[in-house]
């Protein structure tokens, strides 16, 4: 994976939780509430952990956020498919590169059912393995579906960064 390729790799990354919900399975807001502000909470408490999880490199907290099923479409790279394309493409990342710093940004939460659709922004500082670290920022839009543990996690997700291609 290249440097450019693994950036942007990271930015959908980021874009997503790390860690299933904390409340007892059965509680009535873990299982009941469909309401945008409660799911919200939900999600960017999620996203929280998710960065502190990519702190640390802790690929399983990486895909704790996400649904057997999830696809992750990542700029410049094959859509990550299911647990088996997840654990290749945050692998294949942490390999190559590093989170220093930042941050994500829920700008929109929009609840149907059991379906959540987030809409965020990000910027950050990466490390590369070799090289000088990398800033980015950009946007995602990340679909969430409510599991039959009242859990919220991630089913599809995509990111692009908001910085000119580089020729």
């Amino acid at each position: 994976m290249s440097g450019r390729t693994s950036l942007l790799v990271v930015l959908g990354l980021l874009a997503v939780g790390c860690s299933p919900n904390t409340q007892p399975a059965g509680s009535s807001a873990n299982i009941a509430s469909t309401d945008s502000a409660t799911v919200r909470a939900a999600i960017e408490a999620t996203n929280a952990r998710f960065l502190e999880a990519f702190k640390r490199g802790d690929k399983t907290g990486l895909m704790a956020s996400y649904a057997d099923d999830a696809i992750l479409m990542m700029p410049n790279e094959e859509a990550w498919r299911g647990r088996e394309g997840l654990d290749k493409g945050f692998a294949g990342f942490l390999s190559q590169m590093s989170f220093k710093d930042g941050a994500t940004k829920t700008e929109d939460v929009m609840v149907a059912g059991d379906l959540a659709v987030e809409t965020g922004s990000f910027a950050w500082t990466l490390q590369p393995k070799s090289g000088a670290e990398v800033k980015d920022k950009g946007k995602y839009l990340t679909v969430w579906k409510r599991q039959p543990d009242g859990e919220w996690k991630i089913v599809r997700d995509i990111n692009n960064t908001d910085l000119p291609a580089k020729m």
